[in-house]
């Protein structure tokens, strides 16, 4: 059915993709097209995962060339991977805002207003507010203060100008919709079982996502509003929170086709139904030498799970596994080209470092979003500052344990032993002593848990959040940010010339620029 309802759904997306047309193909341009909702949800999770339209167009730019890099989890010799050097480019910088606000936000607010008033319906809408509340959660997290609640309206409010809402306010809203909305599921109504490719129609799943997601935002407010963090971080873990992986917030894809591809095959690639961006053949893109020296530290048994050397027999990228084993794993240092590396190595080809290993990439992979391993860590985050009770040495060893089991959804064939997870928990335990020393440890492992799941976005709004790695900054020539960390995207560049409200948020917010704060970023 899964398969069937993916071959239905390219249709809607090839004309979904199509928007500045869109009035003139419907038959009365004053109401939206008649399209069942569920095949609505299904097209919309795939925009969000990034397998539709143009595919992996915004995980590719915002995930996959600024987070990842600026994260110092990928590095690159390159410079259009620009997050390795803080460098803007305006097409990669304003993707995820220019394909979700026209795609995925579109289609949720349509599919919201079409179903309000149909109980029959709630299930299907439920899942959309908790969907719409993820996407704006990756949105307003990069760029701070953007449309929120006006936003795609315009088709029934003809106001194609939206104001950019506070981003405090968003946030509040946000919290209150997953609230709400994971308590709105009901077995008393029918479910979009074929259209989820997430829990596939578990109902009991998409309520515990619901609650882990606001766990995870609740702690973005630690600085900006401690007791706003608190009384959320109590509400979600007191709702129920996942407790393991076969809860994981994960996007299923069958890869049969380009729009049910794993968007980082298309863009990784070639695997899959089309040769895609081929990023790893290009050499485009190695692991971070802070990745790899941290994971290397700890004995890490995920790192010859997703790391390899380049084929020796080969003077060029390939995707045929060189050597994986984890002593010879070796990252590239971010912020260099190929003569600063020479200079720092004697080395300038990047055919020396580790990459990407297929296995992470393929067609028909998981692409997780958000797992049971961030919520045990999240978990034993909130025990350790003394706002829910509980045992966070107990979470945090769930949380190694569950972050390790978890890539065997990859089907590698290098999957961890039992011994080796036996041995990793032993060699990195949880401090028993401050704060500062437990947050340490646990930003260590989220750090980890987000590279070898290629989550660039989380991997970024926690290390802004935390501080944590403690990441030494790049400073290439010719950075935005005077060689700091970044702390934000730039908006896009048409939107000061189209909607005067881009003034107002400027104003508020500060420059637009990679060194402005969001809010929660205190």
């Amino acid at each position: 059915m899964i398969r069937k309802i993916f071959a239905v759904l390219s249709l809607f997306v090839a004309l979904g993709s199509c928007t500045k047309d869109f009035e003139n193909i419907n038959v009365d341009p004053t109401k939206p097209a008649t399209v069942p909702l569920d095949y609505l949800l299904g097209q919309t999770e795939m925009m969000i995962a990034g397998s539709a339209g143009d595919p992996g167009y915004h995980t590719w730019r915002a995930n996959l060339i600024y987070a990842l890099p600026i994260s110092q989890q990928f590095a690159t010799l390159g410079t259009f991977y620009a997050g390795d050097k803080y460098l803007y480019q305006a097409d990669l910088s304003e993707a995820l805002f220019v394909t979700a606000y026209p795609n995925a936000i579109k289609n949720l607010v349509n599919l919201i207003e079409v179903g309000k008033d149909k109980p029959e319906e709630v299930n299907t809408i439920s899942l959309a507010r908790i969907l719409k509340a993820f996407q704006f959660s990756m949105i307003t997290d990069i760029y701070g203060d953007v449309p929120y609640f006006e936003a795609g309206r315009g088709f029934y409010d003809r106001n194609f100008q939206p104001q950019y809402d506070e981003q405090q306010a968003i946030y509040m809203d946000i919290l209150n919709e997953l609230d709400q909305a994971g308590d709105a599921i009901t077995d008393a109504q029918p479910f979009p079982s074929a259209a989820d490719f997430v829990y596939r129609g578990d109902a009991a799943k998409w309520k515990i996502f619901a609650n882990t997601l606001m766990l995870r935002l609740a702690m973005r407010l630690t600085k900006a509003d401690p007791g706003a963090a608190q009384s959320w971080v109590t509400k979600a873990i007191g709702k129920g929170v996942m407790s393991s992986n076969d809860e994981t917030f994960a996007f299923i894809h069958d890869g049969s086709t380009v729009n049910s591809a794993n968007a980082n095959s298309y863009n990784l690639g070639p695997d899959g139904p089309e040769a895609g961006r081929k990023e790893v053949i290009k050499g485009s893109i190695q692991w971070s030498k802070t990745l790899v020296d941290l994971m290397k530290g700890r004995n890490d048994p995920r790192l010859p799970i997703i790391a390899t050397l380049n084929d020796p027999a080969s003077s060029v990228p390939n995707l045929t596994d060189g050597d994986h084993s984890l002593a010879n794993a070796k990252g590239l240092p971010n912020g260099l080209d190929g003569s600063r590396l020479s200079a720092l190595t004697g080395e300038n080809d990047a055919l020396k470092y580790s990459r990407p290993r297929g296995v992470i990439f393929n067609a028909d992979d998981p692409n997780m979003f958000l797992t049971h391993a961030e919520a045990r860590f999240l978990t034993a985050e909130a025990i350790a500052k003394e706002w829910v009770s509980g045992d966070d040495a107990a979470e945090y060893k769930a949380g190694q344990e569950a972050a390790i089991k978890q890539m065997e959804g990859y089907k590698p064939d290098n999957p961890a032993t039992a011994q080796q997870i036996t041995d990793y928990l032993a060699a990195n335990p949880y401090p028993t002593g401050s704060l500062d020393a437990k947050m340490v440890e646990i930003e260590n492992e989220m750090f980890i848990l987000t590279a070898s799941t290629l989550n660039g976005y989380e991997a970024w709004a926690n290390i802004r959040r935390t501080g944590l790695p403690a990441l030494t900054p790049t400073n290439f020539p010719g950075n935005q940010t005077g060689g700091t960390l970044p702390h934000r995207l730039r908006f896009p560049g048409a939107e000061a010339g189209v909607n005067p409200n881009y003034a107002t948020a400027i104003g508020r917010m500060g420059a637009d620029d990679f060194n402005t704060r969001v809010w929660w970023d205190k």
